[in-house]
């Protein structure tokens, strides 16, 4: 190049520039930012027109490039800023432009997976040649563009700026690979403003400062004093560099594993609103399944999960504000506390949205354990109270009764007396299940076969199932499951559950018994399944709460499930339903397994 002039509209970039270039040599490109570095490698890739001089080439005079006659010509440049294709993944960006067709004109697949591989072989790199290069890390990125340039197998290689965008252990890999070049008598243009960086493997280098040449010297001709004094450009001891370097990587990692192992879920999304970082709390409470996490969208990372409200969620980070919500429901079965707060740097400049999640279920269970166990205590304490003084005259009538049974009376007297009877039998039975909240707080326990237990009381209930032509379907993982509890107890339960389903059903209805255990959490599930008429969604939170009822007949107290869930949570075990009105009600109980060799007690 001789007498190079580049300018933009008002802003001369080049004046007056003189460059030659050797086979076979590193040529190094050093100077202060703004020194017209970039602009002169940018006339060889195509990227920029020179307003005058001249330029040879391997004997030929070129009045200007374009970026495929500098192709054609043999000279790759990896570009300062990223020359991608984000949407495309490793494959396709390597190739593109030159992808080989097969013989029936089309693309070769095979061809370019196989010289892929060969490639990333060569340059030790090991990335997914699958994955879009969105999901790739910066560094990546930069790997992937310089191996597409080393597939065009050029004669002249540009490397503007490689070093200031890949980490120290990442370019230790680029230096063999520089060397390797020369070797093959290839040129390498090597744009740097690491003055220290050239001393180990450049031969040469041309120092520019706004836009002027200050010199061109070989570089075991020069002092690292005169080439500073030369390019105006602080550096840094490379030892003391390291050393710094060095601090500030394992301060970098000490704070990164406080965040990764603090027991909340955290993640830490950057201004594009793609992962930094996910901590260990953060991928065990969203059941997250990959180990990498970099450089992924935050709706790629939530993507498939049933999230409560996860519209409001992207909302909030999209438009960067601040959300704390107390409790959202996570895939059914856990309980979230979700904070998201945008941070900003000491001049408000956006860093980033850093979003904390706890798993309150626990705790939030826990509560409302603690309230329906102080909610049973004032009722048993006050039914124990009002049954006690019920049977007192409960039991003088009955005597009367059966004292006007003994005398003469009508036919029509005694049919009045029977009713009555039954009448009383039915009051003492509401009390009977009043008494029951003050008389299960203790009981013996037993090893229980919960098969046997279901069994026996689908045998005692079938005249019921028959009657209405009830379709029953058991489903049971073993013939054997046991658990440790109180039998007439859990009996009491799982009749009470299905004779609800029967009346919930119509004729010919469904009903489904399905066992299952899981041993290795130590528990067994049972499920009582109908396609009756539901349990609307307003009042399904109330169904275990004391005389609380949706039956119509007299015979029903509104007593049966709060006992059942009184009875259940005595046995360490958890009640629950699930509803959809006019498709299916589910009551669950989870069990703890007894180990067939112990008894739990």
């Amino acid at each position: 190049m001789s007498d190079i002039h580049v300018s933009y509209n008002e802003t001369i970039a080049l004046c007056g520039i003189d460059f030659d270039l050797y086979s076979g040599e590193i040529h190094a490109l050093v100077g202060s930012h703004r020194s017209g570095k970039s602009t002169l490698v940018k006339l060889l890739s195509g990227a920029v027109r020179k307003n005058s001089g001249t330029i040879i080439y391997k004997g030929n005079i070129f009045e200007y490039f374009t970026p495929q006659t500098s192709i054609q010509n043999k000279i790759g440049i990896v570009y300062q800023h990223l020359n991608i294709i984000p949407s495309l993944n490793t494959i396709e960006n390597i190739f593109a432009g030159q992808m080989p067709g097969t013989r029936h004109l089309s693309i070769d697949y095979n061809t370019m997976l196989a010289k892929t591989y060969e490639l990333f072989n060569k340059l030790n790199l090991q990335i997914d040649i699958n994955k879009p290069l969105i999901e790739l890390t910066k560094a990546e990125q930069h790997m992937v563009e310089i191996a597409r340039i080393i597939l065009l197998n050029p004669d002249i290689i540009i490397l503007d700026e490689v070093s200031s965008k890949l980490a120290p252990h990442e370019m230790e890999k680029m230096y063999p690979i520089i060397l390797d070049f020369k070797k093959q008598g290839k040129t390498i243009i090597y744009v740097s403003h690491n003055i220290d960086e050239i001393f180990d493997f450049a031969d040469r280098v041309t120092i520019l400062n706004a836009g002027r040449r200050m010199g061109t010297e070989s570089v075991k001709d020069i002092d690292k004093i005169k080439l500073i004094n030369l390019t105006f450009s602080f550096v840094i001891d490379r030892e003391n560099l390291i050393k710094e370097s060095s601090k500030l990587f394992y301060f970098k990692k000490y704070n990164e594993n406080i965040i990764k192992n603090i027991p909340i879920g955290v993640i830490i999304l950057d201004t594009e609103d793609k992962t930094y970082l996910v901590n260990f709390s953060a991928v065990k409470i969203l059941n997250l399944e990959n180990s990498e996490f970099d450089n992924q969208s935050i709706n790629a990372l939530l993507d498939g999960k049933i999230i409560e409200k996860k519209d409001k969620i992207l909302e909030t980070i999209k438009f960067r504000e601040k959300l704390i919500m107390e409790e959202v429901i996570f895939n059914n079965e856990k309980i979230l506390k979700i904070s998201i707060f945008p941070f900003k740097d000491d001049n408000f400049v956006l860093l980033g949205t850093i979003i904390l999640m706890e798993d309150i279920s626990k705790d939030k269970y826990f509560k409302d354990y603690l309230l329906r166990i102080e909610k049973i205590s004032s009722i048993a304490e006050l039914a124990a109270g009002v049954a006690h003084e019920i049977n007192n005259p409960l039991g003088i009538v009955k005597n009367y009764i059966e004292l006007l049974k003994i005398e003469e009376i009508s036919t029509t007297g005694r049919l009045k007396l029977v009713k009555i009877e039954n009448e009383i039998d039915r009051i003492n039975r509401i009390v009977e299940s009043l008494l029951s909240f003050s008389k299960l707080n203790t009981f013996a326990k037993t090893k229980i076969n919960i098969i046997n237990v279901i069994e026996e009381i689908i045998l005692l209930l079938g005249h019921k199932l028959k009657i209405k032509c009830i379709k029953l379907k058991k489903n049971y993982s073993s013939n054997e499951i046991y658990v440790s509890g109180d039998e007439n107890k859990l009996k009491q339960v799982f009749i009470n559950l299905l004779i609800n389903s029967t009346e919930a059903v119509l004729n010919e209805g469904k009903i489904a018994v399905e066992i299952s255990s899981n041993h290795k959490k130590s528990f067994t599930n049972i499920s009582i399944i109908d396609n009756g008429c539901g349990i609307p969604e307003e009042i399904i939170n109330k169904i275990f709460d004391p005389f609380f009822s949706t039956k119509a007949n007299k015979k029903n107290a509104g007593l049966g499930l709060s006992i059942c869930h009184h009875i259940i949570e005595l046995h360490e075990g958890i009640i629950t339903c699930t509803s959809k009105p006019g498709a299916n009600t589910c009551f669950n109980i989870r069990l703890p397994l007894l180990d067939g060799n112990q008894q739990r007690i």
